[in-house]
């Protein structure tokens, strides 16, 4: 059955925008794994209708950040060490893809934006500054996406990053040893791309995030374990 011109819906771009919002609290753990979102108490903090919010319901939904069930209602997706072991299952192979891309077709901006943020990275963990240095992190990993010069592979690899985000920075908030492998690591990624030789990158890139995981699965064990321990305690029913 052909569909007529009134039955197209213009797409509402407001929902993208909240789905953002809400994905921040989550990817920074201001909403924690298992707390109930109530659509009341969002649309009144975030100013905007039930409309939008379902939309970014439904684009968290799809990208892993959060469980919706009849009987229980809209919670923010639990982090278990299965969940980790996934996602970098992914990762692994996806970014060791996009190091060997970027190898091939990093422009120069590229290069001088990966080297200035990779400076900053170290400035941020001399100084202990946690936030900045995740900040700075995140921004590297996605112009590596970006230098890769692939627009599929960069759009696969970022959903999957989405979910790895809250989980990275968990490992952040708990241990500096992330930092020091973290900034080895991408310093040797760098390197080996601003040397146009895409297997090494490829290679650094694998080490890399082989080291990550392990560093956060210890991270996401001890954090199973507090919250398993704090059961039954629920999480408070209002995330504003």
């Amino acid at each position: 059955m052909k569909r007529g011109p009134s039955e197209f819906v213009v797409p509402k771009m407001i929902g993208a925008e909240v789905a953002r919002a809400f994905a921040e609290h989550i990817v920074y753990l201001r909403w924690p794994p298992g707390m109930r979102l109530i659509e009341e108490d969002l649309c009144a903090h975030f100013n905007v209708s039930r409309s939008p919010v379902r939309d970014a319901f439904q684009i968290l939904d799809g990208e892993g950040l959060i469980t919706r069930a009849a009987w229980r209602g809209v919670r923010v997706a639990p982090m278990s060490v299965a969940d980790l072991d996934e996602i970098y299952k992914c990762r692994v192979a996806l970014e060791g893809l996009v190091a060997a891309e970027a190898a091939r077709n990093a422009g120069e901006a590229d290069l001088a934006l990966l080297s200035t943020l990779l400076t900053e990275m170290d400035a941020a963990r001399a100084d202990q500054d946690v936030e900045v240095f995740f900040d700075r992190n995140v921004a590297f990993t996605r112009t590596l996406h970006k230098a890769s010069g692939n627009g599929t592979l960069s759009r696969v690899v970022s959903g999957i990053e989405k979910q790895a985000l809250r989980y990275r920075y968990l490992a952040h908030q708990n241990t500096h040893e992330i930092m020091d492998v973290v900034c080895a690591g991408d310093r040797k990624v760098f390197e080996a791309i601003a040397a146009r030789k895409p297997e090494l990158s490829r290679r650094a890139a694998v080490k890399l995030i082989r080291h990550a995981h392990q560093v956060i699965a210890r991270v996401v064990a001890e954090f199973e374990e507090a919250e398993q321990a704090a059961a039954p305690r629920s999480h408070a029913a209002s995330p504003v």
